[in-house]
């Protein structure tokens, strides 16, 4: 049997149950039916595969259908007598008959012929088990009145904060609201509405200026990185707020790895690209924060990344005022990053850091990279005093000597950053090399 002949078949009952033009007459006799004609329940109903027309007639007990369904040259399906329940309603008496007829035919087919073993068990469990069209877009109408939009999350999110922080037992609960502002600030929009909101008061200068525990002063500063990373609405709020003068404080006082790194984090992302807030923090407070973590007894890749901030916006600067036509290039010829680092004893202090830190640095090609970069950036700020100390060239040349003996790659790279800076810094390539 074709897909072609189940296909003709399937049309044909289709047709039967929805049709409403004239009713066909049966006889005993079969009978071509006309397209759009309808056909009353109870009948012997067939596609003649000669002709490719459809047939019926008046059901015969002599079981002289049997041998017609088995005759090559047709199909044939009995159509059931319609219930005459006038209870029922007559959209539920199509459904019945249509899955009846269905039924009933596909019975008729060989098996194997849809790919599949016809079971009426399992066709019931199907229609257990899926919802009909009807259901489904009940369903999702549902659903649809659930969903929230981000604005509405934060401002329930700044209540909910508001109500766990008067109990000191719901620390955990505090930090998985301010994980999830952490997560929903990275966006510019909700950024902006969290600040209207008053977020900057109701929830992160209260931990961040006042709260003791430390985890909920970390979880805070990274709700303020993301929230002002990238974001000159935010960076401007943030500014107006005075986090700058709190975050300094921190960097100043805090000995704890986590609460350093994550002030750094929001202290670079309130000042890169606002120039008026480093002039202002900067020049105050803001490069003594910078360089006293330079000098604390802190893991080397805190202090790495202090020093990267510094060199990031001497970059920053240099950049806008190569590009003079760029609106912000007059607010960068203020910023005066020679004089704030040489009066806080910048290059001291990072003679003395690297000196003191030779072995955690040998061990830490990729931290190494970050000082010989940074070292190259300031440079034309510290070179009077870089040139002249005997122990900062030693430890240069001492790294550079156990990098350039290995086989990593990687190593070697950075072996030969040194070297281009030991050039740089010392002006003598002939003593250094009787030196190694």
């Amino acid at each position: 049997m074709s897909w072609l002949t189940i296909g003709i078949i399937l049309y044909s009952l289709t047709c039967i149950c929805y049709s409403e033009n004239d009713t066909f007459t049966p006889t005993k006799e079969w009978q071509e039916i006309k397209p759009g004609q309808g056909v009353p329940a109870g009948l012997h109903i067939r596609i003649n595969l000669e002709t490719g027309m459809k047939e019926a007639k008046l059901l015969d007990k002599n079981n002289e259908e049997d041998s017609e369904i088995k005759s090559s040259s047709s199909l044939s399906v009995t159509i059931p007598e319609e219930n005459t329940d006038t209870e029922t309603n007559p959209s539920d008496k199509k459904k019945v008959k249509l899955n009846k007829i269905l039924s009933d035919a596909l019975k008729t087919l060989p098996k194997g012929t849809l790919g599949i073993d016809f079971n009426s068990e399992k066709f019931e469990k199907i229609k257990k088990d899926y919802k009909s069209y009807d259901e489904l877009k009940r369903s999702l109408k549902e659903m649809n009145m659930n969903f929230k939009s981000d604005a509405e999350i934060i401002s329930e999110l700044i209540k909910d904060f508001q109500n766990v922080t008067k109990e000191e037992t719901k620390i955990a609960d505090v930090v998985r609201i301010l994980d999830n502002f952490n997560y929903l600030v990275h966006q510019i929009d909700n950024a902006i509405w969290f600040i209207e909101e008053n977020g900057l008061d109701l929830v992160l200068l209260p931990n961040i200026v006042n709260n003791t525990n430390t985890a909920l002063r970390v979880q805070s500063m990274r709700v303020l990185g993301a929230l002002t990373q990238n974001n000159p609405k935010a960076q401007i709020s943030v500014y107006e707020k005075n986090f700058g003068s709190y975050l300094s404080q921190i960097l100043i006082s805090s000995a704890s790895t986590d609460e350093l790194s994550t002030a750094l984090y929001a202290f670079g992302s309130l000042l890169r690209k606002f120039p008026h807030a480093q002039k202002n923090i900067l020049s105050r407070s803001g490069i003594r924060s910078l360089i006293t973590v330079l000098s604390k007894d802190c893991e080397i890749k805190i202090k790495a990344k202090a020093l990267t901030l510094i060199s990031d916006l001497i970059v920053e600067k240099h950049l806008a005022v190569a590009n003079a036509a760029s609106q912000d290039a007059s607010q960068y010829f203020d910023l005066n990053f020679e004089e704030w680092l040489t009066s806080n004893e910048f290059c001291q202090t990072v003679d003395g850091a690297i000196s003191q830190k030779m072995y955690d640095l040998i061990d830490q090609p990729d931290i190494t990279e970050y000082f010989v970069q940074s070292l190259d950036i300031t440079a034309h700020i510290c070179q009077r005093v870089w040139s002249q100390s005997a122990q900062l060239r030693h430890t240069l040349l001492t790294i550079k000597n156990r990098y350039i003996h290995t086989n990593e790659e990687y190593r070697l790279e950075v072996a030969k950053l040194i070297e281009q800076l030991t050039r740089l810094l010392f002006r003598s390539p002939v003593e250094i090399k009787d030196e190694l």
